[in-house]
Formats: C-alpha cells, sequence, structure tokens
C-alpha cells in the first residue's frame, strides 16, 4: 500500500502477524505466547532474538537488556533477527518469499531485504520482488539475481485481464476503455485500479 513507505517495517510486521499467526482479536498475552511458541519450536537458540519480534508486533518487552539499547542497536539486532528467522525456516523447508510494490517500501524494510539478499546464495529461500520503473536497487550486478520485465499489454489482452477481473456486462465497455487508456495496458496499474475501485 502507498502509505507503507511512511510505516518502519510495514510489509515486516504483516508477514509476522501472517507468520506467528496473529489474529486482529489477539491480547498481548496470546502473541506474546504465539511468538514464543512459534520461534522456540522452529529453533531454541532464537530465544534471544523474541524481544525483536515482540517489539515489531507491538508487545511490551519486559527484557531489560533490550531496553538498555540504543536505537542503532536495536536497528542493527533487528534485521539481524529478521534475517535469521527466515533462514532458519529455510532450513526446515523451501521458503518463497514474495514481496509486492517495493516502490513503495520503507527504508527499514530495504536495509533488511538488502541484507538478506546477500544471504540468498547459501539458503533455500527464493525472493520474489515486483516494482516499478522508477524503484532502485543494488542486486542488479548478483549473479543470483534474475529481472522479468513485465511489457504493458495490447488493448486486446488488457481487456481479456479486465475481463476476468471485472467480470463480463454490457455497462463495462466504457470503464474498460477509460481504465486501458489511463493505465497504458500496464498489468500491474489495471489490476490496482480494479482493486481501488473495488474498496470505493
Amino acid at each position: 500500500m502507498s502509505y507503507g513507505k511512511a510505516t518502519t517495517y510495514f510489509p515486516v510486521i504483516e508477514l509476522l502477524r501472517s507468520y506467528f499467526a496473529i489474529e486482529p482479536r489477539d491480547d498481548g498475552r496470546k502473541m506474546r505466547e504465539k511468538v514464543t511458541g512459534k520461534l522456540l519450536s522452529l529453533d531454541r537458540a532464537l530465544e534471544p532474538t523474541l524481544p525483536v519480534f515482540l517489539s515489531l508486533l507491538d508487545v511490551p518487552v519486559e527484557d531489560p537488556e533490550w531496553t538498555r539499547l540504543d536505537p542503532p542497536q536495536r536497528r542493527r539486532q533487528t534485521l539481524e533477527a529478521l534475517k535469521r528467522l527466515l533462514l532458519r525456516e529455510s532450513q526446515v523447508q523451501p521458503v518463497l518469499l514474495v514481496v509486492e510494490d517495493l516502490h513503495w517500501i520503507d527504508g527499514e524494510t530495504q536495509a533488511w531485504l538488502d541484507l538478506l539478499v546477500e544471504s540468498l546464495p547459501t539458503a533455500r529461500l527464493l525472493l520474489l520482488v515486483n516494482y516499478r520503473l522508477e524503484y532502485g536497487h543494488g542486486w542488479g550486478s548478483k549473479t543470483y539475481y534474475q529481472q522479468v520485465r513485465v511489457d504493458t499489454l495490447p488493448v486486446a489482452s488488457a481487456g481479456e485481464l479486465l475481463e476476468a477481473l471485472l467480470g463480463a456486462g454490457p455497462g463495462f465497455e466504457d470503464l474498460e476503455r477509460l481504465l486501458i487508456e489511463r493505465t497504458q495496458g500496464n498489468p500491474f496499474f489495471l489490476e490496482e485500479s480494479v482493486r481501488a475501485l473495488v474498496r470505493r
């Protein structure tokens, strides 16, 4: 989401909520139980990283060592803990990590991805990302990086995509024509535009 850029670790927090099976109705105690249980069942050696995940999920941290850390130390420990969690999970099973709309991510999530990318050759982890042309990263020189460019769709194909997203109907021709014109046939923009219309 476009406002994710203003929220530190926004996509990471969403990922953690899913990974630890956090539900909206869970209180701090329940969240602590879920995070602790999942983390320790994965690997007891990850126990020192518990304050990081609790802090990211806005659960009060009672660890005095964590509270004594200055911001740069917390940042370093956070980035390292996030990387360790995914790498450890990839030892249990292959991991596919999908991060969409990198052009909207915050600086801390970018720092974490940059750190994670360095470890990809030794992990059973596939990182799949998408982004707009204006986004830039430093991964292009990596031998294990591959870019797949998604070009704009011809009008007929864009129409087929919109029909799949909107459904077929006699009242959609003008809307389809307008969306194709505004998005210039970019499939990501088409999908985003339809989502925006549905939310309204």
